[in-house]
């Protein structure tokens, strides 16, 4: 793929980590299969984005809220938009601490050689979500995820939305080795969305 193309598959991958942060904040639910996807690619140690995100499939919320966020319907998923682009600055911080990135590739790199649980399994998510917690948790502006306080205060849907945005994390930090830059998104809309739609074909 070019790197226009990788740059759209990392980005759709942000949003679609902050999609499925704002349905577990709303419904206490989220895409099983996409939050799989978004999962897996923590423990990912490859570098190349369709590695990464080895199926497109697996993309399709990502892919429809970024369609709409660079469209003219971008208030209708406003709160997405704002996860996505306060992943976009955390990621920033988290580059300018190196101490604190070892902190998470090491816990990463254990939990990569686990032989007992799934990444999916409530053991393997609590563990991201209490590493999300202590270290990226810390760093102000915190990311407040806004949603129903019911879904909100129950222990399993918070570690599932910290681990969700961790793999926003990773997403934002693919997008930028491919050369992706918060400007691209207002000047080069035209190029992501016929990107979208090479993704889609490619899929189908």
């Amino acid at each position: 793929m070019n790197k226009i193309n990788n740059q759209t598959l990392a980005l759709t991958g942000v949003l679609q980590s902050a999609t499925l942060v704002d349905q577990l904040a709303s419904n206490g639910d989220c895409d099983t299969d996409c939050s799989t996807a978004s999962l897996k690619s923590i423990v990912s140690s490859s570098v190349n984005v369709s590695e990464v995100f080895d199926s497109h499939a697996k993309l399709s919320i990502g892919m429809a809220a970024l369609r709409i966020a660079l469209g003219k319907q971008t208030k209708s998923i406003q709160t997405v938009v704002f996860y996505a682009l306060s992943l976009i600055n955390l990621e920033k911080k988290l580059m300018k601490n190196p101490a604190l990135l070892d902190t998470i590739t090491a816990e990463i790199n254990a939990l990569n050689k686990q032989e007992f649980f799934e990444i999916t399994h409530s053991n393997s998510i609590a563990r991201l979500g209490e590493l999300y917690k202590t270290t990226l948790g810390k760093l102000n502006p915190r990311i407040m995820v806004k949603g129903e306080q019911l879904h909100l205060s129950n222990h399993r849907t918070a570690n599932h939305i910290r681990a969700l945005l961790l793999s926003g994390i990773r997403a934002v930090s693919l997008w930028k080795s491919q050369g992706g830059k918060t400007w691209h998104l207002i000047f080069n809309k035209r190029k992501i969305l016929n990107a979208i739609d090479a993704l889609d074909c490619v899929n189908g």
